[in-house]
């Protein structure tokens, strides 16, 4: 008789692409006791990458575990947050992929800046037949710390060894350093909203909520669930609670009245309520799903959040900016509703995967996250009070009241192309419009891993044409034929503002016009 093979383990490699030789970099491995089987690791001990052999490692089991990567010494999980050591981690778990198999098939792995951000890092899963599969990453720390430091709090946020920065604490871990988002959850005032919430519990429950917002930001939900009873009727929600309750996820149990608190919360911290969608919840994700049971988003609010949520700005924060930095230059959990807004996990189902890989990325580069964001959803300029509004002035003598300089955003319009032509190795993919000076500019044309064309400017007027060079690469993949399509990424920093990033398709078409 044939019986099919059992699934293996999970092989776990890494790569360090760091500027940290391989006797310089740690790996910690920790999982829950009970729970821990990673042969050559002890559970919650640090090991230099060099000592590892071939930097793999087999996980036969690990749930909720942490791989933590340092510099200079190694860490474990009781680490301080104000430790001058440079750390980061991953988060994974496997099962036994023998004898859990129902559960392996749900097993994931994610990056995670919940707590802080430290070290650029890149995930990508490889088949049985060592194919790819998935991969998600960050950008290089320096651009995210860059980032970080434009934000209100974000330079108060970061811990320094000397004059290097090692990391940038997140709202979780530095209460009172971010501003809250008192005033955003004040502005709903008046305001009804509906969640349509799902528990996915034993049973599975539906449910439909609403209720209208006080002046002071205090909401009463009422609803119904199904099964009934599974939630109280009526969902009292303190303002003051609300507001801290938005950075920390706190006062969200695991039942149904939890997720309800959780969808309420996530609404602002993405920057999704009073915004384009509306403040019916069913909006806020593309895929609603509707049946005899109720009306639910199945893979949760997966429209494009924070600024992209935003019809424009106020004069006061309209989501967590932390987290919005997050969610632009990385592929990984902000906060803790971050899978509300993108796809920041890869499946390590053992039937399908073999391979996870977790690269280190070097301080600077051009690495970028698979999917990017509009982290536009800070203060914009405070409103004139009437007092200054009553007397009439010429523009030229309002003009100083809001200097460019008071806000951080990048303000840059893209005009890209879908078919672009190459001539002498040149190829002309679109052009920036600023309001002032570009600054610096940055376009690169990749296919896969591997860059086609670029273009650096290091200073650029108001207008800018993007005209690309091909790489050897690019004329090598271009020789033999006559169509290639490629990812264009353009990056634009203006003098005194973020660096806005946007992401297109773009098809190189070689050759004459016909």
């Amino acid at each position: 008789m044939l019986f099919p093979a059992a699934a293996s383990a999970l092989e776990f490699q890494i790569v360090n692409q760091s500027s940290h030789g391989p006797e310089d970099v740690y790996v910690t491995v920790v999982g829950q006791p009970g729970t821990y089987d990673v042969p050559g690791m002890v559970n919650d001990e640090p090991k230099k990458l060099s000592a590892i052999p071939g930097q793999k490692l087999t996980i036969e089991r690990l749930i909720a575990g942490r791989v933590y990567i340092s510099y200079g010494t190694g860490v474990r999980q009781s680490v301080l947050f104000d430790s001058p050591v440079r750390f980061d981690w991953a988060e994974l778990t496997v099962h036994d992929a023998a004898s859990e198999a129902a559960a392996a098939a749900s097993d994931v792995a994610n990056l995670t800046a919940v707590d802080q951000f430290g070290i650029g890092m890149r995930l990508d899963t490889y088949g049985t037949s060592d194919e790819h599969l998935e991969w998600l990453g960050d950008a290089n720390s320096d651009t995210i710390f860059g980032a970080l430091q434009q934000i209100p709090g974000g330079p108060q946020a970061t811990v320094r060894d000397g004059s290097d920065i090692v990391r940038v604490v997140s709202p979780n871990k530095a209460p009172g350093v971010y501003p809250d988002l008192g005033d955003y959850v004040r502005s709903m005032s008046g305001k009804a909203i509906a969640l349509h919430t799902a528990f996915f519990g034993a049973p599975f429950v539906t449910s439909e909520y609403s209720g209208t917002f006080a002046a002071d930001g205090s909401i009463a939900l009422s609803g119904t669930s199904n099964p009934s009873g599974q939630a109280p009727a009526t969902i009292p929600v303190a303002g003051s609670g609300l507001i801290s309750d938005i950075y920390t996820g706190a006062n969200t149990p695991n039942n149904l009245e939890g997720a309800i608190r959780r969808d309420l919360l996530a609404g602002f911290s993405t920057g999704l309520w009073g915004g384009r969608y509306g403040n019916d919840a069913l909006s806020f994700c593309s895929n609603p799903q509707t049946t005899a049971q109720g009306r639910w988003c199945p893979t949760g609010f997966n429209q494009p959040a924070f600024g992209d949520a935003r019809t424009g700005l106020s004069p006061f924060p309209t989501c967590e900016q932390y987290a919005a930095v997050i969610n632009q230059y990385a592929d990984a959990y902000g906060n803790p509703y971050s899978d509300a807004a993108k796809k920041v996990q890869v499946g390590l189902d053992p039937a399908k995967v073999k391979t996870l890989k977790l690269t280190v990325l070097p301080d600077s580069g051009d690495a970028q996250p698979k999917a990017s964001g509009n982290p536009n959803c800070g203060a914009g300029s405070p409103a004139p009070s009437p007092a200054a509004a009553a007397p009439a002035a010429p523009a030229a003598a309002a003009a100083p009241a809001a200097p460019a300089a008071a806000t951080p955003h990048m303000s840059a319009g893209f005009h890209l192309l879908r078919r672009a032509r190459v001539r002498r190795g040149k190829v002309k993919a679109g052009r920036v419009i600023c309001s002032a000076a570009c600054g610096r500019v940055k376009a690169l044309a990749r296919r896969g891993h591997e860059v086609v064309a670029r273009e650096i400017v290091k200073r650029s007027g108001p207008k800018r044409s993007l005209v690309l060079r091909l790489t050897r690469f690019g004329r090598r993949a271009l020789a033999h034929r006559h169509r290639l399509k490629v990812r264009l990424d353009v990056w634009v920093t203006p003098p005194g503002q973020a660096t806005g990033h946007v992401r297109r398709p773009l098809f190189l078409i070689r050759g004459a016009r016909r």
